[in-house]
């Protein structure tokens, strides 16, 4: 059964890789959300150190607190819940959050619950948005620089379908940005040289297209890399079609054996505006896609859990620890 959730003011917390972000929710609705990046830290190393980003994460999380609750007028003893990542991500980075979360709600008699971060970025094109608009079955596609995930939305249980068998597309991203000497993270710069050159295959590319719904981009990484002397511009261009058009033949294919018409995408990589374009073209589907401030890893689509998916939160014990290898399956 599950347990009674008032709908009151509730304070999320994130910290499952580089960024912290604190959110506070009245209602259902995202009051104050504020987030330090971290990437001017982690930028001249070519990717996040998890010991830098955790002991930033320290150093920022409590002034970020106190900033969220001015921002909406409130003050701690207005909280009426808190709810915290759990998982997945890295270990010291979530521990950060698990405990100042834990300890706040110690503190102020009030009560902690944790979230899955992935099944966050699934309900993240809801945010702010009216419980009655999520489907109750849908393709759901979570990309990131941790993780590329396909699955099947049922209610509120996630059955996975498919995953990358290597490299995360975020992360090939990065990759490949950092390997033609371009700064971390590789997402945004990637994404706009592409679109300058209209996303065209230039060097006609090679697609991974795997049976079934799993993704590969070692091939395609390797590839660039066999090609990095060429012009940088239109090399970055082919690598994002092909890149991208994997994801697209996987979408496709689950819609015909699925017969589904309903499309959810989330984390960072659902910013690409590539992406996004092919997405619109696709007629014979219903797509739900982020905001791009909540695209990228955020606190409000954690709290956003608390409304939205009370079977995907549970009630934090003080013995309860973070789970860094947490699933997405339900």
């Amino acid at each position: 059964m599950d347990q009674k959730i008032d709908k009151k003011v509730v304070m999320a917390i994130e910290t499952s890789c580089d960024d912290t972000s604190i959110a506070i929710l009245r209602n259902d609705i995202v009051i104050s959300q504020i987030t330090h990046s971290q990437i001017e830290n982690h930028n001249k190393f070519g990717g996040i150190i998890p010991e830098l980003a955790a002991r930033l994460h320290s150093k920022n999380i409590f002034n970020l607190i106190i900033e969220a609750l001015k921002d909406c007028s409130l003050n701690l003893k207005d909280l009426d819940s808190i709810i915290v990542t759990e998982g997945p991500g890295l270990i010291n980075t979530l521990q950060v959050g698990f405990l100042v979360a834990k300890s706040l709600a110690y503190a102020l008699n009030i009560k902690c619950f944790k979230a899955n971060h992935l099944i966050g970025h699934a309900y993240s094109p809801f945010i702010n948005e009216s419980i009655n608009k999520i489907p109750n079955k849908a393709i759901t596609l979570i990309i990131s620089g941790g993780h590329t995930i396909i699955a099947i939305k049922k209610n509120h249980n996630f059955e996975i379908i498919g995953s990358t068998r290597d490299d995360a597309i975020g992360e090939v991203y990065d990759k490949v940005a950092r390997m033609l000497g371009f700064e971390y993270p590789g997402g945004p710069i990637i994404d706009k040289i592409a679109f300058e050159n209209n996303n065209r295959n230039f060097f006609n590319a090679p697609i991974t297209n795997l049976e079934g719904f799993d993704f590969s981009y070692s091939g395609l990484k390797s590839w660039v890399l066999n090609h990095k002397y060429e012009n940088k511009e239109e090399l970055l261009s082919s690598f994002q079609n092909v890149a991208i058009e994997q994801l697209i033949i996987k979408i496709k294919k689950a819609i015909i054996k699925y017969n589904l018409k309903y499309l959810i995408i989330g984390g960072g990589v659902s910013a690409n505006r590539y992406l996004r374009q092919n997405i619109k073209k696709m007629n014979q589907i219903y797509s739900y896609i982020p905001k791009k401030i909540y695209a990228v890893d955020n606190a409000a689509m954690i709290g956003n859990l608390f409304f939205k998916s009370k079977k995907n939160i549970k009630e934090v014990k003080l013995t309860d620890d973070v789970k860094p290898n947490l699933l997405m399956e339900t």
